[in-house]
């Protein structure tokens, strides 16, 4: 049984989803059931054969197998084991406005129920998706150190949203397969967009679909993430708001990653000046 050959680097709240829709209609491409894995994190106790199990299906057809978890660079210890497992891995990032990134998990959290404070209040406490998966520069730089340059992908998600063709190009040349046609259903990133009815409700079943991906249960997980029933259930009419009606958090943001956007501006050699504006 294979190992997966390409690693998903960049942070959650940037295209990963499309990334997997895009991936999963692919013939020469493998993705696990569910997106994530989350083996070099979460399940690394379970030993290299697990994971290798994961990737049981995958035949001799596939170009490439993927691991879209959201994590593995961001955190030193997943990195090196990952590094450690898969030397050779290739590594493809997608990368947001960190400042629109934080605003987005900010409501995931809250939606969630993993969050109930000011933004202010909770971006150093909670979950490690509003502290840690926004210092890009970190993540690239340990991609660099363990599996080269000229390895690394680095996709910006305006570019998916304005160009989500020449995206999928680009993505399907760093991979190795044929490039397809991106269909019009697929077109653009996907972001959830509607407020919670109950948090503590979603939180509680977050907590229960986490327990299922992880009893292999993956696809029963995407069944329910589907069902309209469900999607009533959790979520009401209203949407969440949006960044350009909170100015104070947007300028909180700003300035708290004005050194990141200079920091990565400097490494890739790419204009990011339309980050620093104001939605």
């Amino acid at each position: 049984m294979m190992l997966p050959n390409y690693i998903y680097g960049g942070p959650p709240k940037a295209g990963s989803s499309w990334i997997y829709d895009l991936l999963d209609e692919h013939p020469d491409v493998f993705v696990p059931e569910g997106k994530y894995v989350q083996f070099f994190t979460d399940y690394y106790d379970r030993g290299i054969d697990w994971y290798r199990q994961v990737y049981a299906k995958a035949g001799a057809r596939h170009v490439a197998r993927v691991d879209l978890t959201t994590d593995y660079l961001f955190l030193p210890e997943a990195a090196e084991r990952l590094a450690r497992h898969i030397p050779d891995a290739r590594i493809f990032f997608s990368l947001r406005n960190p400042v629109e990134r934080d605003w987005s998990a900010y409501q995931h959290l809250l939606r969630t129920g993993q969050a109930r404070g000011k933004l202010s209040d909770e971006i150093d406490s909670a979950h490690h998706l509003l502290t840690r998966c926004s210092a890009y520069s970190d993540a690239i730089e340990r991609s660099w150190r363990l599996f080269g340059r000229e390895n690394t992908l680095i996709l910006l998600f305006d570019g998916i949203r304005s160009d989500p063709q020449g995206a999928a190009d680009t993505l399907h040349d760093f991979l190795g397969v044929a490039r397809r046609e991106v269909s019009p259903e697929s077109s653009g990133a996907r972001n959830v967009a509607r407020a919670a009815r109950n948090p503590r409700l979603n939180g509680a079943l977050k907590k229960g679909a986490i327990a299922l991906r992880a009893a292999g249960m993956s696809r029963a997980l995407g069944k329910l993430k589907s069902s309209r029933v469900v999607d009533r259930i959790l979520f009401s009419a209203g949407r969440v708001p949006k960044l350009r009606e909170a100015p104070e958090e947007w300028k909180f943001l700003s300035d708290r990653h004005a050194g990141e956007i200079a920091r990565l501006e400097d490494m890739l050699s790419r204009d990011l000046s339309a980050w620093r504006k104001a939605p």
